[in-house]
């Protein structure tokens, strides 16, 4: 088998639990995923196949075999440079140049970061699928995190859920933009299938401006902000700041000022616990040239 595999131990505490409970309490495995390895793997108690519903006791070691997992048929693997600031057998983790979509689309199917990440995949003969953390826009620069396989995405999703993925941003806006922490829902506009606005109609979405600091650039003072994501709406920071009266610099869909080429935005680090071993873990990616707009 070429699937992710998994191996622990039962505890005292664990004895007498089943299978099944063991697989989800302990290995944060999903009750979907679960279904699928009775399916398409397998589950060994001792170097034995055992039942999902079949008694562990204290000292078994619970092997288990995830199903092999494929891309999608249609997603093509584009060879290139990937700039990997993070890897082991969990996660990846990568930084984004502005000017490339995060995942490919109908009319762009090549090209993208996961496109290019299945690239590096098949060049290293890593067998998982694409699993991507969090998506970035086009034109944002920075820190995307990609799951190795399904067991990683899982957990890093429930993080996600939980609010225990703390994602920073830094940006530039114009004027003297105020620490605060905007909560305001999003919603897509009448007129645009890309476009978002704050509407009493949409999905929450929390923006928290953690730092605030005047810097002189483009003939202007400007906020360079740090900005924590309680949420994860499209364009919410672009479309939060709009809202304020603060377009960020380069922003033209929300009007703001085409100073710069693209949105002045970029992920800057990511703070969670590890899937695997639940330790801190933190991840940063520098700033790039085109966004260094001091002086």
């Amino acid at each position: 088998m070429n699937g992710f595999q998994l191996q622990q131990m039962v505890t005292d505490i664990e004895d007498g639990w089943r299978v099944s409970h063991f697989c989800t309490t302990r290995l944060g495995i999903s009750r979907k995923m679960l279904v699928s390895i009775k399916n398409h793997g397998d589950i060994t108690r001792n170097g034995q196949h055992v039942n999902v519903h079949d008694v562990l006791h204290a000292g078994d070691r619970v092997h288990v075999f995830f199903p092999e997992e494929t891309p999608a048929p249609d997603m093509v693997a584009t060879e290139g440079e990937l700039d990997i600031l993070f890897e082991d057998d969990w996660l990846l983790v990568v930084n984004k140049p502005p000017g490339m979509a995060s995942i490919p689309s109908r009319l762009h199917p090549e090209h993208s970061l996961s496109n290019y990440v299945l690239g590096y995949y098949r060049k290293q003969g890593i067998p998982y699928a694409i699993h991507i953390v969090n998506r970035l826009d086009r034109d944002t620069s920075g820190l995307v995190l990609f799951a190795k396989h399904g067991l990683a995405h899982h957990r890093m999703s429930l993080m996600q859920r939980s609010n225990e993925l703390e994602r920073h941003y830094l940006a530039y806006a114009p004027g003297n933009v105020p620490v605060q922490t905007i909560d305001q829902p999003i919603g897509q506009t009448d007129h645009s299938f890309m476009e978002r606005m704050v509407r009493p109609d949409g999905q929450r979405a929390i923006t928290h401006i953690l730092n605030s600091r005047l810097v002189r650039a483009f003939d202007q003072e400007i906020s360079l902000l740090d900005i924590r994501l309680e949420t994860g709406r499209t364009h919410q920071i672009r479309v939060h700041l709009a809202f304020l009266g603060h377009p960020l610099i380069g922003d033209t869909m929300y009007q703001g000022n085409p100073l710069l080429p693209r949105q002045a935005l970029h992920s800057a680090s990511a703070t969670f616990l590890h899937p695997a071993t639940g330790e801190q873990v933190r991840f940063e990616a520098p700033l790039p040239e085109d966004l260094r707009l001091e002086g």
